[in-house]
């Protein structure tokens, strides 16, 4: 389950590590290293763990709120986002569209193949889901054969780390193989590069956005409240997670304002 936290860890950087960090972060404004500043917009991401007929936990979304949540996107005229859209949007290489919003998924849950995708595709919607590749296969999860089908049909399949460990309590060399492996095994399934981390719980520090920025991806997502705008750095990008005493009124609110 994903929480908010985005605790800094206490991991010894060197110098010039971080000088690294502030390049890629804030030096550089060109569209390749940070948001531009020139751009305006507010874009909501939503972040859905499990979606179940009765919840009994706090990261789930009960399934009619869930159907009410999408078929009020859809009436209301909203775009959702591919990854790729959203990733032209914060570096202003595209026009922003009518009302956008990226919904993205954590975990790889099983529902997301029976339940989610079937409603996505029946309003024409594009989604993200985070993946921990270990876990894929396992109990409640999908299946390989199933991540690779979504991957083919307006799904972003990206990395949440091969075992969704805090990233905040490793080395430099672990937090890069977690990132690593899991890209490996995911493109391995939908034979897509994989660019885009949902951090484990939220949690990041130097050590994670200098691996970030050592293989090259284009964006970070948090678990932060707040609308995604040209105020955030790619590596911190906010997240509105869902939880299970949402109701439409709270839907209309989080998308509206971000919290």
């Amino acid at each position: 389950m994903t929480i908010k936290l985005e605790k800094k860890s206490s991991s010894s950087v060197n110098e010039s590590t971080i000088n690294s960090i502030a390049e890629v972060e804030n030096a550089n404004v060109s569209k390749s290293t940070a948001l531009s500043a020139n751009s305006s917009y507010q874009i909501p991401v939503l972040c859905y763990h499990t979606i179940v007929t009765t919840t009994t936990g706090t990261y789930q979304t009960g399934l009619t709120s869930f159907k009410e949540q999408m078929a009020y996107l859809y009436s209301n005229n909203y775009t959702t986002l591919s990854l790729e859209q959203f990733r032209k949007i914060i570096n202003s290489e595209t026009t922003v569209p009518s009302k956008p919003i990226l919904l993205t998924f954590d975990d790889c849950y099983s529902d997301f193949y029976s339940v989610v995708y079937p409603i996505l595709k029946k309003y024409g919607m594009k989604a993200t889901q985070f993946v921990v590749s270990n876990w894929i296969g396992g109990s409640g999860r999908m299946t390989k054969s199933q991540i690779n089908e979504i991957a083919q049909n307006n799904i972003d399949v990206q990395n949440h780390t091969d075992n969704h460990s805090y990233l905040t309590q490793q080395t430099y060399a672990q937090q890069y193989a977690a990132i690593n492996n899991a890209a490996v095994a995911i493109k391995s399934l939908t034979g897509k590069s994989v660019t885009a981390l949902a951090y484990p719980y939220g949690a990041y520090d130097n050590n994670s956005l200098e691996a970030l920025a050592k293989l090259s991806y284009t964006m970070g997502f948090t678990v932060s409240s707040g609308l995604c705008t040209s105020s955030n750095t790619k590596y911190k990008l906010p997240r509105i997670c869902m939880i299970d005493t949402d109701t439409l009124t709270t839907f209309k609110r989080k998308i509206t304002n971000g919290y």
